[in-house]
């Protein structure tokens, strides 16, 4: 079956002129002639439990039907820098199979929206710091947080600050969220209560501050304060919003008072 695998997935790549394949596996595979980017550990986990929970009730399932698979491989590619178009292989005990994204995903088309109001590269950045905060969270622990970009000083007029700002001071280069050197730091204030305020061009400006609400916010049931505050903080200024939630880590990006997209990053 592996052998199998790897012919089609390298044919197909072949045929698309794809450089880079997905790989959700728990073993190593290589493809001659091609990338493979894996799968973050955790995401696999739950597929494998959410696939064997459905195939006990007598459900039969296939890879692109189980929820999150397709939005977490566009948000992957967004922040990975790679092509709209993707291959992705599925290696798993009960599930195997081989899939292809082609053309602007919603994802993409979501991203340039909100590219309006901040710079892209720093929007991609905090998404990705986002998406690695949902998968390990914080010392084997699920945290909640989330970051408001652009309009900052607009949303600082609209927030309050909950604790010591720990950014206050610090240079530039100690602030941007672009730079991956500084994303340990930010996982370690995500355990802080209230959220990150970030410039439009993606230098921290605060982190554990409270946002005000204001006016009437309507979202879907379940969502929490954090989610409301954030629809609230870009419905009355030129912001955009991604939240982390603290009970299964699932990520909602808001503009313009809505939630524009979500990735239901645990399966459970």
């Amino acid at each position: 079956m592996i052998e199998l695998l790897i012919n089609f997935t390298s044919k197909l790549a072949e045929r698309y002129g794809i450089e880079k394949v997905i790989l959700v596996s728990e073993v190593d595979i290589e493809f001659e002639n091609l990338e493979v980017v894996r799968a973050p550990r955790h995401y696999i986990e739950t597929i494998k439990s959410t696939f064997a929970i459905t195939g006990s009730c007598g459900f039969t399932e296939t890879i692109m039907s189980i929820p999150g698979i397709s939005e977490f491989v566009e948000a992957f590619l967004e922040v990975s820098s790679l092509d709209s178009r993707a291959i992705v292989c599925v290696y798993l005990p009960n599930m195997k199979g081989v899939f292809l994204i082609d053309g602007e995903s919603r994802m993409s088309r979501v991203l340039k929206e909100c590219a309006e109001y901040v710079d892209p590269s720093a929007l991609r950045a905090t998404l990705a710091v986002a998406l690695s905060i949902a998968f390990k969270g914080r010392e084997g622990k699920r945290i909640g947080t989330a970051f408001v970009i652009g309009d900052a000083e607009n949303v600082i007029k609209k927030s309050r600050q909950a604790v010591l700002n720990p950014y206050e001071g610090h240079p530039e280069e100690k602030r941007d969220i672009k730079n991956q050197e500084n994303w340990e730091s930010i996982r370690e204030f995500a355990q802080l209560d209230g959220v990150f305020i970030i410039d439009s061009e993606g230098y921290i400006i605060s982190a554990g501050r409270y946002l005000d609400i204001e006016g009437e916010i309507t979202l879907k049931y379940g969502l929490g304060g954090r989610h409301i505050a954030c629809a609230s903080i870009t419905k009355n200024t030129k912001s955009i919003a991604i939240v982390v939630s603290s009970s299964g880590g699932d990520i909602t990006i808001f503009k313009d008072g809505e939630a524009v997209i979500e990735i239901p990053v645990s399966l459970m």
